[in-house]
């Protein structure tokens, strides 16, 4: 399980944006874990880590954001996918997901816990670099990531978490643009 400090320690927030820490004071009346407030109090997320997510620095009910009925409230939003869907935290599980918007919301599996979340964040970044070094500066933006390196990320993704690498998962749905 990757640790805040550790997570803090190995983002490169000179290369791929600065990290973002949670108010310790917003996150104590919720019932999350305490290592889940820890991480996002110590460690922080990055504000827009690839593949082109927006992460935000409060952590607030979904229904409190946007105008969605009730039996949403055990979602926490946390920032939105390229596509725009709510990126959100479970509040029992602790899982991070996403609402996908264009099938009334159902519920995205991205990780099993934030901490999962987190080192995918960092794996992802450095199968950009790899890509970078192999095919140049425009490897990632122009899709030319060697075969080879796409295969490390999966291989990598299921180390971490292998519930996200199941068909119908983000991190899937990811590699598979990947090789597309």
């Amino acid at each position: 399980m990757l640790l805040p400090g550790e997570f803090k320690r190995r983002w490169d927030a000179n290369k791929s944006g600065p990290l973002i820490k949670f108010n310790n004071k917003s996150l104590r009346n919720t019932n999350f874990s305490d290592e889940l407030k820890q991480f996002l109090c110590r460690g922080g997320l990055p504000k827009s880590p690839p593949p082109y997510l927006e992460l935000r620095g409060v952590l607030k009910p979904i229904t409190t954001v946007f105008n969605m009925p009730k039996e949403f409230q055990q979602y926490w939003f946390l920032g939105s996918t390229g596509s725009g869907n709510p990126i959100c935290i479970t509040e029992e599980q602790e899982n991070v997901v996403f609402l996908d918007s264009s099938d009334h919301y159902k519920e995205v599996l991205i990780n099993r816990s934030l901490s999962q979340f987190a080192e995918c964040l960092l794996v992802y970044s450095e199968m950009i670099d790899k890509a970078i070094d192999a095919n140049g500066e425009d490897a990632f933006v122009d899709n030319d990531i060697p075969d080879s390196v796409i295969k490390w990320l999966k291989k990598e993704l299921e180390r971490i978490d292998v519930k996200c690498m199941e068909e119908g998962c983000f991190w899937f749905d990811e590699i598979k643009a990947l090789f597309e």
